[in-house]
This record gives C-alpha cells, structure tokens and sequence, in this order.
C-alpha cells in the first residue's frame, strides 16, 4: 500500500509541474517594412533644435584637435569620424560631422512599443526609419521605403550582408 500510494503521490506531482513556454515576434524585411512606415512623421519642426547645430560639447584642444565632452552625456563614435549624443531628459539622439556640426537627429521619445525610430537632416525632413527588434537589432530603411541594411550590435550590415560602419558607445 505505501508503494502505491509514493507511486500515486510521485505522478501526481510530476503532473502538477508547470512548463513555461516563451514567444516571441518574429520579423523578416517585409513585414518590419510594413510596420515601421505604418506610423512614420515624414517632417518635424526645428525650431526647438536650433541650439544643437553646433555640438555644445565639442572644442578643439590646443594643437586643433577635436575634442568631446562625454561627461553627463551618452555619446556613441562611428567608424567613419562622426559622433552621435543622447540627452536622455529631451529624448533627441543628434548626429554631429567630425568638425561638431549637426548633421541629423533623431526621436527616441516617440518611439512606440521601443521599436520605431525616425531620422530626420537639419532642415527636419524625413532620412531614415529604423525598425528596432531588440536593443541590439535595428532594420534600417530609407524614407522611399528601401531596405538599407541592419545594425546588429556594433555592426551595420548592408543589403548584401557585408559591415559598412561600426560604431562605439561610450556613457
């Protein structure tokens, strides 16, 4: 009897055992295509980003090099010379030239569900829509709704699959 009973006590519990299934969204091209330009603004106003045209936080060293202020601020360096700062208080992401001269920006408070990203040049048209999946996977399309590649982690992939551009964040 006290077998049957462990036995009978034993299935009883592996049954009550839970299994925890995860899911999650899978995209391809098409449908992060699909998604991202269902919500796209294909102009904004500057008038509030007139006082980031120059990078308040770049100066030239004594010998005329560049120099950038990374305290207080987040600031991610691309392969090809440019820089990028985040001001986490207005939201903006600004993309300076190598000289500290803003070139675009972007708007990660309007970003839905953490997943769409719009770029814009200084005359605030639309240049790029990115599709973020994860922190570290981004679609990148152009405002004609072209696929230009994707970032994952450090890298930017092409169309082909070949690394153009790295980048390097530094907080």
């Amino acid at each position: 009897m006290k077998k049957v009973f462990v036995i009978l006590f034993l299935l009883i519990g592996l049954c009550a055992q839970g299994v925890v299934l995860k899911g999650g969204v899978h995209y391809t091209v098409e449908s992060a295509r699909e998604e991202a330009f269902s919500r796209v603004k294909y102009k904004i106003s500057m008038d509030e980003h007139k006082k980031y045209l120059k990078d308040p936080g770049f100066s030239l060293d004594k010998n005329g090099k560049p120099k950038i202020r990374k305290f207080g601020r987040e600031v991610t360096f691309f392969s090809d010379g440019e820089y990028c700062v985040y001001y986490p208080a207005s939201g903006y992401v600004y993309f300076y030239n190598t000289n500290g001269n803003l070139l675009s920006l972007l708007n990660q408070s309007e970003r839905s569900n953490s997943v769409l990203i719009q770029k814009y040049d200084t005359t605030g048209n639309l240049i790029k829509v990115f599709f973020d999946i994860t922190s570290e996977h981004s679609y990148v399309y152009n405002p004609d709704k072209t696929y230009e590649g994707q970032w994952i982690g450090e890298n930017f992939y092409d169309v082909n699959g070949k690394i153009t551009d790295t980048r390097t964040k530094w907080e």
